[in-house]
């Protein structure tokens, strides 16, 4: 007899989504993870009177998100309040052509600025020709319709911005968001996902946190499930997922072993097939496709512990035109061939939830493009010590106002959350590469070949960027589970 209905293997969002939501509808669940809380990536630490992130984590959408019906569904909106920015929320930092610092605070949504034209005339030095072709390829994200769209999986990012003949300043703006979003090649992001996820920029704004902290719908999730009478196993390592008679079993742990009918596994796509359940279990294809799939680059930085306020603002974002990065830029500052100023991007938890810090205090959660390869460790300092060189010139105030600081690159992502299954993963950001031939049709089955066993997160069942995709995965993979529950149940 089984110890579970559903063992799910990792509390990131998309792991506790569907954990909670199997719990509710009466399910018993078995949630495990490795850590001592729930959040995965997103987790929150509480330490020293501060509340943040390992790394930069916010949201997009801000509003009308995947995470608003999740928490409406469970009805925990109380225990786990949905911050969305008002006002100024963004803090843009361009450096221009002839070598100038300009600047722009503004609304996450550009909708709700009435100076929004001026304001980017100003800022990137571009006329009302430019200005017009933005706001023409502003309408092609509102209008286009879903088989559009869709059409667009094998369509580079960047190739169809520039359809639009847009300035290289406004190239810039977008790709170093579209960077920060997916953490991937604007080249090589398929044009379906970006501008679906534009659109959702456009209309919903981005920047959205949680009262307590990112990780705390994670940790409500967790309470959740236990309040249904599930089980929240921490500080818990699956050293295996059993597999018997040619399906899904159960997992093995320090802890022990426990079984289940169905497994869901939140610890990545590779990690589950290639180490976890053991390759000899799936179709050779399969394997051989899962081994060949390519992770998502790593966001490496530093955490600042500020004695005074540096920052006015949730985000901040730092760049130029050089600063984004394609396919070949990536692959030229691997040669030593950096840009004149690394993308930079600031997140300061406190200032959405002011509990966060010491009254007076600010904690900036700084994060820059890397490389996912945990060993990749000159790379990566290279590109901490170039982004902390930025933010001084930037903020001239910042390095005398340092209390403590704090670096992660890729290997504190790895140790914390996926294990590398692969050579040269491990510390991505996101999961797998949001690339063209990985997302969209391409994108990998929430439900492997191997019966009883599917993935939830990032790499498999969702759409979007970061933990709106992991929690977008996370209802759906809820539903094919309980569909496949149901039909286990004798008639």
């Amino acid at each position: 007899m089984s110890d579970f209905d559903v063992i799910v293997v990792g509390a990131g969002y998309g792991g506790v989504t569907t954990a909670a939501l199997l719990a509710r509808e009466g399910r018993r669940v078995l949630l495990i993870d490795k850590n001592d809380r729930a959040g995965g990536k997103a987790m929150t630490i509480r330490r020293r009177g501060y509340g943040y992130e390992m790394w930069p984590v916010l949201s997009l959408p801000a509003d009308d998100s995947r995470f608003h019906e999740l928490v409406a569904t469970l009805g925990i909106e109380g225990e786990a309040p949905l911050i969305v920015p008002e006002g100024d929320a963004v803090d843009l930092r361009y450096l221009a052509a002839d070598g100038t610092w300009r600047g722009y605070v503004g609304p996450s949504k550009q909708a709700d600025d009435p100076l929004a034209v001026e304001n980017l005339e100003a800022t990137f030095g571009v006329g009302p020709e430019d200005v017009e072709a933005m706001v023409e390829m502003t309408a092609a994200v509102l209008t286009l319709g879903d088989d559009d769209v869709d059409a667009l999986d094998d369509t580079g990012m960047l190739a169809w911005l520039r359809g639009y003949g847009l300035a290289d300043p406004v190239i810039a703006y977008l790709a170093s968001m579209l960077n920060l979003v997916f953490v991937a090649p604007v080249d090589r992001i398929p044009a379906s996902e970006g501008v679906r996820t534009m659109r959702q920029l456009f209309l919903g704004g981005g920047g959205r946190y949680h009262a307590g902290g990112y990780g705390r719908v994670a940790e409500a999730c967790a309470d959740h499930l236990v309040g249904h009478g599930g089980t929240f196993l921490t500080r818990t390592r699956v050293e295996r997922i059993l597999v018997e008679d040619g399906r899904a079993a159960g997992v093995d742990t320090a802890a022990g072993t426990f079984r289940a009918p169905v497994v869901v596994s939140n610890a990545g796509i590779q990690p589950t097939v290639l180490k976890l359940a053991g390759e000899e279990h799936f179709p050779a294809e399969y394997a051989q496709r899962v081994a060949g799939l390519e992770p998502g680059w790593g966001m490496v930085g530093v955490r600042y512990f500020l004695d005074a306020p540096v920052f006015r603002t949730g985000m901040t974002m730092v760049f130029s035109d050089q600063s984004w990065w394609d396919t070949e830029r990536y692959e030229a500052a691997h040669r030593g061939e950096w840009p004149d100023v690394p993308l930079v991007f600031v997140a300061v938890p406190n200032l959405y939830d002011p509990s966060l810090a010491p009254e007076g205090h600010q904690v900036a959660l700084v994060g820059i493009l890397g490389d996912a390869d945990p060993r990749a460790v000159a790379f990566n300092e290279e590109a901490i010590a170039r982004a902390e060189a930025a933010l001084a010139d930037v903020f001239p105030d910042l390095p005398a106002r340092v209390e403590r600081r704090e670096a992660y690159s890729a290997h504190h992502v790895s140790n914390l959350t996926r294990d590398a299954a692969v050579p040269g993963a491990g510390g991505e950001c996101i999961g797998l590469a949001q690339v063209i031939g990985q997302c969209g049709r391409s994108k990998p089955e929430a439900a492997t070949p191997l019966p009883g066993l599917y993935l939830t997160g990032t790499d498999a069942g969702g759409y979007g960027c970061g933990t709106h995709q992991a929690v977008d995965s996370g209802f759906t993979v809820a539903a094919a589970v309980l569909a496949e529950l149901d039909a286990r149940q004798p008639t």
